[in-house]
């Protein structure tokens, strides 16, 4: 039998969380000795004993064996005298990571049962998993100026008073936008060009801390928000910057071609919430090294005095701050909501991520 070509093949190698793969498994054999049956048995890792429903998933938040998934697979077939066997299953309801299927045992034995010979095939088999994202809607808030009721900022905010330079006109300029001088000069419509405003430059924050009273689910909400958000905002911005505060921190400029964006897919897809020092301390010395001006996105599924200290310090120093709590409404208690009642009072955007928000198609979220 250690002479047998075992060969698994996945359909995909990379997929999203939730779907479905289909495995084939093939062993070939030159002497066609007769054999009554033949059983072949995964060994799956302990990454893939869990399973991913989409957001029907965070119906059951608050419960901690949510994700769990028993995944034994084991088919039998007669080959007698066949060199070639085949065999086929499918991989349902796959959870979010990097999984590495190895090990396959292959059972066989006589018709009267007096052999019975087993041997186990170390093979390679690797399996991405991205995070399922959603749309993101970002309604931009109104809060009391001097000119009225207004958004702070905007997203695609552009600065209109640095002028860069002019360039001929284009149907959908604004009237005011024209440079009648140049204009007058050149014969022909001219239009002013503006600088993008710096101030704009975007960065999300996410807690990948270990948290012992958390729920696997909460955190798994946050990665989940995290691409989407990153996804929507890339659309709106061309300066977001991302992070991950966790066992180590992991930093990713902004940029915006396909190879770093993988590179963020792939990190997503394999985080894990470990770490031992806390968020805040993490978020504090973060702090120090932002630029002023800045809009700050922090997802989080913890929250304590200390992390609201921290960002309240953050938002004297940054254009806005928004915070995106992940947590199951079962879960939250009093001290919660008064952390983020003061956050709110601090200047802070505060959105609660439960069930009921992480079970809808696309996100609805306040900037």
């Amino acid at each position: 039998m250690d002479r047998w070509e075992v060969k698994r093949s996945l359909s995909k190698r990379v997929a999203t969380a939730g779907e479905t793969i289909d495995v084939d498994i093939e062993i070939d054999r030159k002497f066609p000795f007769p054999m009554y049956y033949c059983v072949v048995e995964e060994y799956f890792p302990k990454s893939l004993m869990k399973k991913d429903l989409h957001f029907e998933k965070y119906r059951e938040m608050d419960h901690s064996g949510a994700l769990e998934e028993v995944r034994d697979i084991k088919k039998i077939s007669f080959p007698w005298f066949k060199r070639h066997m085949k065999y086929h299953y499918q991989l349902e309801k796959l959870p979010r990571g990097a999984h590495d299927i190895k090990a396959l045992r292959v059972k066989t034995g006589d018709f009267f049962g007096f052999i019975k010979k087993e041997y186990v095939y170390q093979l390679d088999n690797r399996l991405l998993v991205f995070p399922c994202q959603r749309r993101v809607n970002l309604t931009e808030k109104a809060y009391s100026i001097e000119q009225g009721a207004s958004p702070s900022f905007k997203l695609n905010e552009k600065n209109t008073n640095v002028v860069s330079g002019v360039r001929e006109y284009v149907p959908g300029d604004r009237f005011s936008w024209i440079d009648w001088k140049t204009t007058a000069k050149s014969n022909q419509m001219m239009t002013k060009e503006f600088e993008q405003e710096k101030s704009v430059d975007m960065i999300l924050i996410l807690n990948a801390v270990y948290q012992e009273k958390s729920k696997p689910l909460s955190f798994e909400g946050a990665v989940e928000f995290s691409a989407s958000l990153l996804e929507e905002l890339n659309k709106k911005s061309s300066q977001l910057a991302f992070m991950t505060l966790g066992d180590s921190r992991r930093y990713f400029p902004s940029q915006k071609d396909k190879q770093y964006k993988a590179m963020i897919q792939q990190h997503l897809a394999q985080i894990e919430p470990i770490g031992k020092s806390p968020f805040a301390y993490q978020l504090e010395r973060e702090r120090l090294q932002l630029p002023t001006g800045m809009v700050v996105f922090i997802v989080s599924h913890h929250l304590d005095v200390q992390v609201l200290e921290s960002m309240t310090r953050i938002a004297q120093k940054s254009k806005r701050v928004i915070f995106f709590y992940v947590k199951p409404a079962k879960q939250l208690e009093f001290n919660d909501h008064k952390l983020m009642k003061k956050l709110t009072s601090s200047g802070v955007a505060v959105n609660l991520l439960s069930e009921d928000e992480l079970v809808q198609q696309e996100f609805e979220v306040n900037t």
